[in-house]
Formats: structure tokens, C-alpha cells, sequence
């Protein structure tokens, strides 16, 4: 053996500290581990439940017109065992009307999520309504919110269905006060900013021109944009045979309609001139309006004469309701007047009440 060999230094000795240390270390790197496993298998050791969805204008425009369905069918439901029977036949239908608005409107959102943590119910601002007349007020209300609605709403097939809801409202509004003998009151509506509603309400006298049945400014003619002025084309020519068939029936009528049927023939031939102004056709080719119209058969019959003037009313109203469809949001008034108008007159001239107006692929057995 080498006695000169240097000998290797000993392993140094480690010191208590780190001994200390190493234990903890060695957790926290399973710890680590652990956790990263746990990510890469999609498990999330915390999340957030899934809100609610914010409702967008046009969510708002159709909750609203269905909670306003769903109130009117309950105030009228509590009013009609202390009515007399005339006054029951119009809350009747007035519950009825507002079952099937709420659902074609696709009744109460439910956004399918669980149901939050209940608080309690705010108080309510004002008593729920039981009485004759504060139905009766709540139709003229829901009425002109709900024309307001559907000539703001940014979505067309909505805003039709929006009208014609409305519209209905005001229909039976007009029977509850004309049954009950209390006078209609005005719209006591505050839009979203204060302001007081604008839904005009019109007369449903078909010997005149009732306000609102035709345009009466706003675009100059041609400004409309290609799918309103289809519609006012559209309801220039409802209008026009409307003017030219009142006409040939008052020609045909020795009685005291005549005079009736003159009067309506006029207004329908200023409405159809007024339409074909905004749609920009005048003096063009591209009129629809013709020189003479087919009449149906059978029109010596008297039932057959009784019936086509409220079938040219329901006509227009479908037209009318067609063109609200059609125009921009914020330029559907005059069409929605125009729809009241017809539906006014129509049931003037003997139609009886539906719940969709101007909505032929709603109808349903008429009422009445």
C-alpha cells in the first residue's frame, strides 16, 4: 500500500436545516403534481355557476307584451263574477284573447338554469286590478305600450305580431266601454325616459276617414326603403279596391247606406292615393292600382253585399299588417294606425272580434 497516497476527504455531513427542509419540499412537489393531473383529466377544483343571459331589446319588448297578456287575463278573470252578462262576455274574451297572445308570443322566458338563491318579492307598486274599470284602463295602457313597442322593436315579425296584440287590446277596450257605458280614458303611458306615450287611438266609424288611415307625413315620397315601399304599394292597392268596390255597391244600393257606402269609398281612395305617395309609384308603371276590380258572385244576394265590405276592411288590415312587418324600426306608425283603423271599421261593418288582427295565419273561430 501507498503510506503517500493523500486520502479522500470524507462526505460532508448535512447540515440539520436542510434535513429539515427536504420532507417539505418533496409535499409540495406532490402537491404540484397533483394539481397538474387534476388539470390535464378537466377538473376544475372552482367555477363560477353560468349566469343569466342580459335580455336584449327585442327579449324586453316580448316579455313585456306577454307579463302585460298575463296581468290583463287575471284582472279580467277577477272582475267577471261581479259583472252583469254583456260586461262578462267582453272580460271573457278579453281572458281569453290575452291566453292566446301569451302564447303566440312564446309565453314566460325560461333560460333553463337553475333557479338563484330566492330574495324576497318587492312590494308592489300598485293594487292588482279587479274592477271593471281598471280593466278597462289597463287595455287602453297595454294597448298603446304595446303599438310604441312594435313600432320600436328592431326585429319586423315581432313588430307584427306586437301590432296586431295591440291592436286587439284596443278592440276590447272600444266593447268594454261601449258595453259597460264608462268613458274611454286617454292612456295614462310614461315611456321609458318620462315621456308620454304616442299610440294614437281611432275611431272605428266607417262612414269617415278616421285618423291615422292613411300616411300623413314623414318620407317623402320614394325615400321608403325597398321592403316599406312594397308595403305601401301593398296597401295602396287594398285601398284602391276597397274605394272601387264601395263604389260599385253604392251604385247597386237604393237605401240609406248609400250614403254610408259613398263616404267609406272616399276615404279608402284618399288613403290608397296617400300610400302610393309614399311608396313613390304615382304616375309610374310600377303602380299596382287598377282600373276596375273582380267582384264576387252572388252579389244580389243580400248576405253577399252585407259581407264585402267588412271583407275588404279585414283586406287592408291584412295589408296593413304586412307592411308594419316590412318597415324599419322607428317608421312603422302610420301602418300600425292604419291596421287599428281598418280592424275598427271592419268590426263597424259587422265583423266579429278576433285576437290577432291583420294575422290571417292566426285565426282562429271568431268571437261574437
Amino acid at each position: 500500500m501507498d503510506r503517500h497516497r493523500t486520502p479522500h476527504p470524507a462526505p460532508p455531513t448535512a447540515r440539520p436545516e436542510a434535513r429539515r427542509r427536504a420532507p417539505v419540499l418533496r409535499l409540495a412537489a406532490t402537491l404540484v403534481a397533483g394539481a397538474l393531473a387534476l388539470g390535464g383529466c378537466g377538473v376544475r377544483l372552482e367555477s363560477p355557476p353560468p349566469a343569466e343571459p342580459s335580455p336584449d331589446a327585442i327579449e324586453q319588448v316580448r316579455a313585456r307584451t306577454v307579463d302585460d297578456a298575463l296581468a290583463l287575463a287575471d284582472a279580467a278573470r277577477a272582475a267577471a263574477p261581479s259583472a252583469d252578462e254583456a260586461t262578462r262576455a267582453v272580460l271573457d274574451d278579453v281572458a281569453t284573447f290575452s291566453d292566446q297572445h301569451v302564447e303566440a308570443l312564446g309565453g314566460v322566458y325560461d333560460s333553463g338554469l337553475p333557479d338563484a338563491t330566492p330574495t324576497p318579492a318587492p312590494a308592489a307598486t300598485s293594487p292588482a286590478v279587479t274592477d271593471v274599470t281598471g280593466v278597462l284602463s289597463a287595455l287602453v295602457d297595454d294597448a298603446a305600450r304595446a303599438a310604441d313597442d312594435a313600432d320600436d322593436v328592431p326585429d319586423g315579425a315581432l313588430a307584427r305580431l306586437v301590432a296586431s296584440v295591440s291592436v286587439a287590446r284596443d278592440a276590447l277596450a272600444d266593447r268594454l266601454a261601449a258595453v259597460t257605458g264608462v268613458p274611454r280614458p286617454d292612456p295614462a303611458l310614461a315611456a321609458p325616459d318620462g315621456t308620454a306615450g304616442t299610440a294614437a287611438t281611432a275611431t272605428a266609424d266607417p262612414t269617415v276617414t278616421p285618423p291615422g288611415a292613411a300616411p300623413t307625413g314623414g318620407a317623402a315620397p320614394g325615400d321608403a326603403t325597398p321592403a316599406a315601399a312594397a308595403g305601401a304599394k301593398a296597401l295602396a292597392l287594398a285601398h284602391d279596391e276597397a274605394a272601387w268596390t264601395l263604389a260599385v255597391l253604392a251604385a247597386r244600393t237604393t237605401d240609406e247606406r248609400r250614403a254610408t257606402l259613398l263616404a267609406a269609398a272616399d276615404g279608402h281612395r284618399r288613403a290608397s292615393d296617400a300610400w302610393a305617395a309614399t311608396a313613390g309609384v304615382v304616375g309610374q308603371p310600377t303602380d299596382p292600382r287598377r282600373s276596375a276590380y273582380a267582384l264576387p258572385g252572388g252579389l244580389d244576394d243580400p248576405t253577399v253585399a252585407d259581407a264585402l265590405p267588412r271583407t275588404l276592411e279585414q283586406a287592408v288590415a291584412d295589408a296593413s299588417a304586412q307592411a308594419v312587418d316590412d318597415a324599419p324600426a322607428g317608421a312603422r306608425a302610420e301602418a300600425i294606425a292604419s291596421l287599428r283603423t281598418a280592424t275598427a271599421a271592419a268590426v263597424a261593418w259587422g265583423a266579429a272580434p278576433v285576437p290577432f288582427p291583420g294575422m290571417p295565419e292566426l285565426a282562429t273561430t271568431p268571437v261574437g
